[in-house]
């Protein structure tokens, strides 16, 4: 073995040869909100989060504090009654009390859990305008939750086969308004069964006729319905499962009313900066204009507030300062690359078409953005030469940031032109509706980004004086050489290569000084990277990478980067060898030696399990023991000749990544039918790569 490198280190979320490690996920939270200005107590559900010590979310004006959780006795009775699918990804509880200022803004909020050895996913907790109403468990249609007045929230957990039931009463002419949010509330599943809550909400009078039903909104799952009623009198809203599945988190809050509802605010594209005069279309608003100002770039999210509470947010895109916005605009209207064009389909004008100069074997980008920014377009783009003929379509592009979007409608339309000349572009709706819902922005580049870039997970744990690590997933391509550029990183920090030698993902690491403070600090990530003569960056977007259904890839965007500064571990591993250079090797050689050093405080002394960090069918390392008076230890990668016999005929020889794990054993526990042994403590070396030679 000459020269030897080591990168990163992989933040592990997974069980490692029937060892965890503590890693906390939250499956739900219910109540999944509550009213400004007042404290709730809600219960969460998830993995390993009985370990949390601290309630973090990303608003000053909410705070948490934990709570042991003990079931009411009625409860264990109900669960064991029912078939509810129980999963192991939920049987941790806790309860948490949350105090709202009376300043805080209505809307979603995102709720964290710390543990001594990491912090949880996001889970978005709703505050509200209205009270809320809990289900009891029990309900019927004779003895539904009684509703005490309205504007209220409903909220309740269906169980399998069930149906919950909440009486109000209204007088003739209401307009009512009931908004669910289930799918918003929990944005990935603990497992593929029973699968997603998908919410069926009915309203019917005081002789069971039906008055209003709802099974979706728009293109979203969680439905709203928007009636009024037709006598004084009591009325029930009635919610369940659409094929009547049920489980803890399939969680629902229901706001319902005479409550501000807006289905439109156009034109729904700005300028960052600049005010925007918006004619507001809706239900309960006691207003029909608004001025709009936004800061950031992209898309916004906005409300509208009057005397009865908060509405529904929708979506509003704002420029750059530096591209001239054309509302509206007469037909043939030339898109240039400084200025973008908002527009919508109408009755008399099914096709819009826009003109566009293009010059011979320069490329054209031209992106459609529609139902991203809550339009109902599903858009079809195509150009058409000086004969009217078609010589480029398209209809959906995926975007890949859009991480919770199920169906990607907006496209992108990509072309080369052989010859200069005009061009005519043609915007219609694939289904050929029409109306200022079917709105869209075009906009007009000579080169578009050709990749996205996320960082996971949001949260980067780190030990005081220990090494923590992060991945970084490309979709699409990146020139090389490419590198990550760290903000905000604290001096004494420090970090290994920063430079991205991955396909498509490459693992990165952050060591922590020794006697670090226990704190929270917000950085920043992007990518350096090659085009032409210059070098460019574009920001690395946050996401939490978890499981929707068995997909494991699914991006859940996360409101900020932060490094979680946590409790040093009464040991640290490191590896004997310079961090700058690859561990080579032969296919000719049986091991590979790699000596790991152990650093251990005064007083410890319990056996430490080494492993292999990434299971790797190219090479296996037998489990090592390290005893107490032991300070490093020699483990032997064990090379299997036969499967890199495959890889010798290649042009350019593999490199894998790898990393050491050592464990504590800890505690064994019981989750579901499954018995596993949790870990004490779980400390890694950095990654280093193995560099196969011929």
């Amino acid at each position: 073995m000459r020269g030897r490198s080591i990168l990163l280190v992989l933040f592990a979320t997974l069980m490692s040869y029937s060892l965890s490690a503590q890693k906390m996920t939250s499956g739900y939270l219910f109540p999944a909100g509550g009213q400004v200005g007042t404290t709730v107590e809600i219960e969460a559900g998830g993995l390993n989060i009985n370990k949390a010590v601290k309630v973090l979310f990303n608003h000053p004006g909410i705070s948490g504090e934990l709570a042991p959780y003990v079931e009411p006795a009625a409860a264990t009775k109900r669960r064991k009654r029912l078939n509810d699918q129980s999963s192991p990804q939920l049987a941790d509880k806790v309860k948490i009390k949350i105090t709202i200022a009376d300043n805080v803004p209505c809307g979603l909020y995102g709720l964290r859990l710390q543990g001594p050895q990491g912090v949880s996913n996001m889970l978005p907790f709703e505050v509200a305008s209205y009270p809320d109403v809990v289900e009891s468990g029990k309900s019927t249609l004779r003895k539904p939750n009684v509703v005490p007045s309205l504007p209220a929230v409903l909220c309740g957990q269906v169980t399998p086969g069930g149906i919950d039931y909440f009486k109000f009463s209204g007088c003739e002419g209401d307009r009512i308004v009931a908004t669910v949010k289930a799918r918003q509330l929990v944005p990935y599943i603990a497992d593929a069964v029973p699968g997603w809550f998908q919410p069926v909400i009915k309203i019917v009078d005081a002789r069971g006729r039906e008055v209003a039903y709802s099974d979706d909104y728009l293109y979203n799952v969680d439905p709203v319905i928007i009636t009024t009623l037709p006598k004084d009198g009591d009325y029930t809203l009635m919610i369940h499962d659409a094929i009547y599945r049920g489980r803890a988190d399939f969680n629902y809050r229901i706001q319902i009313g005479q409550i501000p509802f807006v289905t439109g605010r156009y034109p729904a594209y700005g300028v960052v900066g600049k005010k925007t005069k918006q004619r507001l279309v809706g239900e309960n608003l006691g207003a029909e204009q608004a001025i709009v100002k936004v800061k950031k770039e992209g898309y916004n999210s906005l409300t509208f507030t009057n005397g009865t509470g908060t509405s529904n947010a929708v979506s509003f895109y704002a420029l750059p300062k530096r591209v001239k916005l054309l509302q509206s605009p007469k037909e043939g209207t030339t898109l240039t690359v400084s200025t973008a064009i908002a527009d919508s389909l109408t009755a008399n004008s099914k096709i819009k078409r826009y003109k566009v100069n293009v010059e011979a074997r320069q490329p054209l980008f031209v992106e459609l953005i529609g139902r991203r920014n809550g339009s109902s377009i599903d858009a079809v783009m195509r150009l058409r030469d000086v004969y009217g003929r078609v010589v480029a379509e398209v209809d959906d592009t995926e975007d890949p940031i859009q991480g919770l979007m199920t169906f990607h409608a907006d496209p992108v339309l990509k072309y080369t032109p052989k010859q200069s000349g005009v061009l005519l572009l043609e915007v219609e709706d694939l289904h050929r509706g029409y109306g200022e819902q079917y709105h869209y922005l075009l906009r007009r580049y000579n080169q578009m980004p050709s990749f996205n870039a996320f960082v996971s997970p949001a949260n980067i744990t780190i030990p005081s004086g220990g090494t923590a690590s992060f991945r970084v997933d490309i979709s699409g391509k990146i020139k090389r050489p490419a590198n990550l550029i760290i903000e905000g990183l604290p001096k004494g920090f420090t970090t290994s290569s920063l430079e991205f030698r991955g396909s498509k993902r490459w693992d990165f690491s952050i060591t922590a000084p020794k006697g670090a403070a226990v704190e929270r600090l917000p950085i920043e990530l992007k990518m350096e990277y090659p085009v032409g003569d210059a070098l460019e960056q574009t920001e690395v977007l946050p996401v939490d990478n978890m499981m929707h259904a068995f997909y494991d890839t699914h991006h859940i965007p996360a409101a900020e980067l932060s490094l979680d500064v946590v409790a040093p571990s009464p040991y640290r591993m490191s590896l004997s060898f310079d961090v700058e250079q690859d561990v080579n090797f032969s296919v000719q050689d049986d091991v590979v030696p790699i000596k790991v050093i152990i650093d251990k405080d005064p007083g410890f002394n319990e056996p430490i399990e080494l492993l292999l960090g990434r299971k790797n069918g190219n090479y296996t390392l037998d489990p090592v023991t390290v005893l107490p008076e032991e300070r490093e230890k020699i483990v032997y990668l064990k090379l299997n000749k036969e499967s890199l016999a495959k890889h010798l005929n290649k042009k350019n020889l593999p490199k894998w990544q790898t990393y050491i794990v050592g464990t504590v054993k800890g505690e064994i526990v019981k989750q579901g039918r499954r018995t596993f042994q949790n870990a004490k403590y779980r400390e890694m070396t950095p990654i280093f790569v193995l560099q196969m030679q011929r």
